[in-house]
């Protein structure tokens, strides 16, 4: 009994001395409103936590005006906001397919793509990814300025680029040779001159069979790419700034991969500004060419250039971040080797002389 009337005197001291209680110092409680009172400011919320206009519900319960520091309520919990099945849960609408999962919205195969449709080289129209379709064809001066206008270019095999085998440049320079059309994917790119002089990743883009191949009568002898006393070839690539730089250089290795260079070796550099995916890049040598392709002969006292090339190059996929390395995937046209002196543009050598380059007397 005594334990009884002491809780009853601690209970009556709480009501008593509200002041000194911490709950005191919140809004009035519901306790003492009457029902008339809901939705009021400083009254009990509504059952379904609202109150009268100009009012939000609070955390305790009670009506107060809106923009109250004291309010926390006012916006994830009320429910008519985002916990109403009305706005974010309502199938209306992210659920809608009518919205985002409408197979004719970014499901469709005619826009995004999908996996089985998406650039279906033949289908008779141009899609995302391709540069042509087959059957399409357009004067060869248009797929590269050293053509002239007397024959036309044709839509290749896979509709990523243009088969100029008919096309002929306007000075009818025969080209010496031809490099045939070829992909290849560079899976890495060493970040500097640097980097790629240390070979720390040979391993990886030492190859055994050279990527670029052909065979060359030129001053009354026969000159093979690579010399066919090669057995071992690294094809690598690295870039600065401005200039990705490729190679294709040839080793004459023995057993313990002693090796030594052989002659000539291939190496093309590309403007970093034009290697977007989806770019098709003119090989040449004057200004409007996007990229370079050299033939030096690299055994002799000074590296000197034997050959230039001509064609395109497609860009098919690049990653390159400044301060790590990256790689480069790329389609090649049939491209045309010439003699410095007589190539499709005329005479090169003091554009190469200029660059630095000595020629191959």
């Amino acid at each position: 009994m005594k334990k009884i009337i002491l809780l009853l005197f601690a209970l009556f001291l709480m009501v008593s001395c509200g002041g000194d209680d911490p709950e005191s110092k919140k809004p009035a409680s519901n306790n003492n409103k009457t029902s008339e009172e809901q939705g009021t400011l400083n009254g009990e919320c509504y059952p379904n936590k609202t109150c009268n206009e100009g009012l939000v519900c609070s955390e305790e319960n009670v009506c107060i005006e809106k923009g109250d520091s004291g309010d926390s309520s006012a916006d994830s919990g009320d429910s008519s906001d985002s916990g109403d099945s009305s706005d974010s849960g309502d199938s209306s609408d992210s659920g809608d397919s009518s919205d985002s999962g409408d197979s004719t919205d970014s499901g469709d195969s005619s826009d995004s793509g999908s996996e089985n449709t998406e650039a279906e080289c033949g289908n008779g129209t141009k899609e995302t990814g391709e540069i042509c379709e087959k059957g399409e064809y357009v004067k060869c001066s248009e797929v590269n300025s050293q053509y002239d206008d007397s024959n036309f270019a044709t839509c290749n095999d896979y509709c990523n680029g243009w088969n100029t085998d008919a096309c002929s440049g306007g000075s009818d320079v025969p080209a010496l040779a031809t490099f045939p059309a070829r992909t290849h994917e560079l899976t890495y790119l060493y970040n500097g001159l640097t980097a790629y002089e240390n070979a720390e990743n040979q391993d990886d883009e030492l190859w055994k069979t050279a990527l670029f191949n052909a065979s060359i009568t030129m001053n009354g002898s026969t000159y093979s790419i690579p010399h066919p006393q090669a057995n071992a070839h690294w094809i690598a690539a690295y870039y600065d700034s401005k200039t990705l730089y490729f190679y294709q250089n040839s080793y004459l290795c023995d057993d313990s991969m002693n090796c030594q260079y052989t002659t000539p070796s291939v190496m093309f550099g590309a403007a970093l500004s034009a290697l977007k995916a989806g770019n098709e890049l003119s090989i040449g040598i004057s200004d409007e060419h996007k990229v370079n392709m050299l033939i030096e002969d690299v055994m002799g006292d000074e590296d000197c250039v034997m050959l230039v090339g001509y064609g395109t190059l497609k860009v098919d996929s690049v990653s390159i971040s400044a301060g790590s390395a990256g790689h480069f995937k790329f389609t090649t046209s049939k491209i045309g080797l010439y003699n410095v002196t007589m190539t499709p543009e005329g005479d090169v050598t003091n554009e190469l002389e200029e660059y630095g380059y000595t020629i191959c007397k």
